[in-house]
């Protein structure tokens, strides 16, 4: 485990990858700092827009980081699809804002993509293929990690994916399988889209662990898995003891949303493997560790967390 001094600001620390980064640094004893746009702010967490480059600047120089990582984005890909201008805002112009102040400060950033910049045709990505995104979502997050990376050499980019864990607000799909299986309600889910779940406090720990090695580029960090939707969400029911009878395997055509999702745009970790020495997990091992800690993160929740 590497000693890490430099302060971090967080941006988009009441999210889900934010929340997680923020109490992965604490552990170590790293100063850090959330920053967020959400309309209530818990205890301790700083304003700011990142669509307001002149925002964005005061705020850097008020805390003065040595590392700002960025998951904050608008990540909802069909209204991504529908509303690309507004979304640009923050998915691009946002995050080449918040580049272009840590250059000025001296800062690395740490920037979350997606599995999203490819197009899935064929899987077992590396991080040195070309992007070829098929969906609006997917472009922004490209357009955005050439910024970033062209910003400062020092600046990692992280690719993810389907990143699962406790929020606030139920967004990520395992905690929609949890929500829907125990009221009783049946899920729909895809039997021919291949990813990699992604346990979000297994991510923020690889991530502690790659700033304080001082990576930089690209990086892929995802779950040592490479599972069908629906074989995730029945290891979701398993785990938590709920209905696997409600849950319904059908095809991506199936579905009605707006935006082309890739089939299979499994991402290869050997690169991140060989710098880190915490494993990235599987799906059960991971759902496991969710389980075991849903009493600490709900009084983590209560005590530092704004409700929605």
């Amino acid at each position: 485990m590497k000693r890490f001094m430099e302060k971090i600001l967080v941006v988009g620390g009441a999210g889900l990858v934010g929340d997680a980064l923020v109490r992965a640094w604490e552990k170590r004893g790293v100063q850090v700092l959330a920053a967020d746009c959400c309309p209530e702010l818990g205890p301790g967490m700083i304003r700011l827009d990142m669509r307001d480059e002149n925002e964005v600047r005061a705020v850097l120089a008020q805390v003065g980081p040595g590392v700002v990582a960025v998951p904050a984005a608008n990540p909802h890909v069909d209204y991504c699809e529908l509303h690309p201008e507004e979304t640009r805002r923050v998915n691009v112009a946002g995050t080449l804002n918040l580049a272009r102040a840590c250059r000025e400060h001296g800062a690395r950033m740490i920037f979350y993509s997606s599995d999203y910049v490819f197009d899935g045709c064929r899987g077992a990505y590396g991080e040195d293929d070309a992007v070829c995104p098929l969906n609006e979502y997917g472009h922004q997050k490209a357009e955005a990690e050439a910024g970033v990376l062209a910003a400062d050499a020092r600046n990692l980019v992280i690719r993810t994916a389907s990143v699962y864990g406790w929020q606030i607000a139920p967004k990520n799909f395992a905690l929609q399988v949890m929500r829907k299986l125990a009221a009783g309600e049946s899920l729909q889910a895809a039997c021919d889209a291949r990813g990699s779940p992604t346990y979000v406090e297994n991510l923020a720990e690889v991530t502690v662990e790659l700033a304080a090695c001082g990576a930089a580029g690209v990086f892929h960090v995802v779950g040592a898995d490479h599972l069908l939707r629906h074989e995730f969400a029945l290891l979701v029911a398993r785990a938590f003891g709920l209905a696997e009878a409600l849950l319904h395997p059908v095809s991506c055509a199936q579905f009605r949303g707006v935006a082309p999702r890739p089939r299979d745009a499994v991402l290869r970790t050997g690169k991140a493997q060989a710098v880190v020495a915490i494993p990235l997990l599987g799906a059960r091992a991971g759902l496991e560790r969710m389980r075991a800690f849903e009493k600490e993160w709900r009084a983590h929740a209560a005590a530092r967390l704004a409700p929605i």
